[in-house]
């Protein structure tokens, strides 16, 4: 304020500060240029598409403005504003409109940590072990499915072709695997698992081992290759054993990391 009326009471003070309010207001109007963009930056958010098909990009946020090209459903676009039912985006080179409920912001891809099944070896693949289940040695199996039971066949054995080794037996309430022909069992966990939760795994006169859903997401590489989503069970004396979806186990560990048994091949029979 002192310096304002000491200007005013000048002629040539009166120019001088127009000049100083026109060099605020271009200061004042630069920095408000320049927050607004920072605020458009920081308000862009990442979606995914969901919807039943692809989805239309349109140069206009009117339904038969002009095409400028499809977004594949599930893919990842950056939504830098919305209105009215509309969302401007970033879809690699392309921007554009597409409808607002086509977008989610939860990966329609990603899975939410539940497993119903499909833990048991595909039929016809040869599943090689080294370590195998019950011998420090390396052993291939056969895999041979008869209903809800998945046979491995050690072409070596004496009991080939008559009986099998080892099966899995999956429903829809219960996974299952061990010796084939007895009571000999290795997992047997109730379906669905849910990754974090707690199960029992029913043993011998009547007991019950607590079983930790430790992962049902992780990526896991054993010398056979690298599986996602493989589901982690472990014991409460540390052990653990590694399922992956259409193979069954890749992986058993001690309490101490010793690998105990690991999946070093997977092939398919002609």
């Amino acid at each position: 304020m002192t310096i304002y009326s000491y200007v005013e009471g000048n002629r040539e003070g009166g120019f001088h500060l127009k000049k100083i309010v026109l060099v605020i207001l271009l200061l004042f109007g630069f920095t408000f240029v320049y927050a607004e963009d920072a605020v458009t930056a920081a308000g862009t958010t990442e979606m995914y598409v969901n919807a039943k098909n692809d989805i239309i990009l349109r140069a206009e946020p009117k339904q038969n403005a002009e095409q400028l090209g499809t977004i594949k459903n599930h893919s990842k676009v950056t939504v830098l504003s919305s209105s009215n039912g509309w969302s401007y985006i970033k879809s690699g080179k392309l921007e554009g409109y597409v409808y607002s409920v086509a977008l989610t912001t939860k990966n329609p891809k990603a899975t939410n940590g539940t497993v119903t099944g499909g833990l048991v070896p595909s039929e016809g693949l040869i599943l090689t072990y080294n370590p195998s289940f019950l011998d420090d040695a390396k052993e291939s199996f056969i895999v041979k499915k008869d209903g809800e039971y998945t046979h491995l066949y050690n072409p070596k054995s004496s009991l080939y072709p008559d009986l099998p080794n080892y099966t899995y037996i999956e429903t829809k309430d219960r996974l299952l695997i061990g010796v084939a022909s007895s009571d000999f069992i290795f997992i047997n966990v109730p379906l669905p698992l849910k990754q974090g939760s707690h199960v029992k795994q029913p043993i011998m006169y009547y007991e019950e081992l607590d079983v930790l859903v430790e992962s049902t997401t992780k990526t896991i590489k054993v010398k056979a290759g690298t599986f996602k989503n493989v589901v982690i069970l472990k014991y409460a004396d540390g052990s653990r054993e590694y399922l992956a979806r259409g193979i069954g186990i890749i992986k058993s560990t001690t309490g101490d990391g010793k690998i105990i048994t690991e999946l070093v091949s997977v092939k398919q029979s002609k």
